[in-house]
């Protein structure tokens, strides 16, 4: 028998953008959980800290140019 994957700790809101480190975040959800979406408001990306912790996007995979 296969463990249950834990979910990540997510329980409390980000303190800064993980993309451009901006601490003006918000979000449109009134319960903040794992599957709350937040919103820079400097550089207007979003993004789920679940999602983001667990899968590989253009921000954390090998740079094209070394």
């Amino acid at each position: 028998m296969r463990p249950i994957p834990q979910e990540p700790d997510v329980s409390c809101a980000p303190t800064a953008c993980p993309f451009c480190r901006s601490p003006n975040v918000t979000t449109a959800s009134e319960k903040v959980d794992s599957s709350a979406y937040w919103r820079c408001k400097a550089c207007g990306e979003m993004w789920n800290l679940a999602r983001l912790r667990t899968s590989a996007n253009r921000y954390n995979v090998d740079p094209r140019w070394k």
